[in-house]
């Protein structure tokens, strides 16, 4: 009798894939989320930024997304040794216009 190795790679399924504003999202709103986005008053002061959030809501008339702080390992201080977000960091929110947000996947902790 002959046997052969065989390998065999887990992963979720599309978990890297980018999502779709704002279709996917609700979908998602349970979990953390990988935000790009673009922030600034002025062309000329536009700034890049990336955070993990949580949906808080989708306001689909303005069409803007509100996002809450994730409480993950990203996010928190590296001197805090663990400890979760502090109560202004969980009831921080942020307001974007869906033009500002440049992309959006799951967050994957490893």
């Amino acid at each position: 009798m002959v046997y052969s190795a065989i390998s065999l790679k887990v992963s979720s399924p599309g978990a890297e894939r980018l999502l779709r504003v704002p279709d996917d999202l609700r979908r998602f709103k349970d979990f953390p989320m990988v935000v790009s986005y673009v922030e600034g008053d002025n062309e000329a002061k536009l700034q890049n930024r990336m955070g993990v959030f949580f949906l808080d809501s989708i306001e689909t008339e303005t069409e803007h997304c509100v996002w809450k702080l994730a409480d993950v390992k990203e996010n928190r201080d590296p001197a805090s040794k663990g400890r979760p977000l502090s109560r202004k960091q969980k009831d921080w929110r942020l307001k974007l216009p869906y033009s500002m947000l440049k992309k959006v996947t799951l967050y994957l902790e490893f």
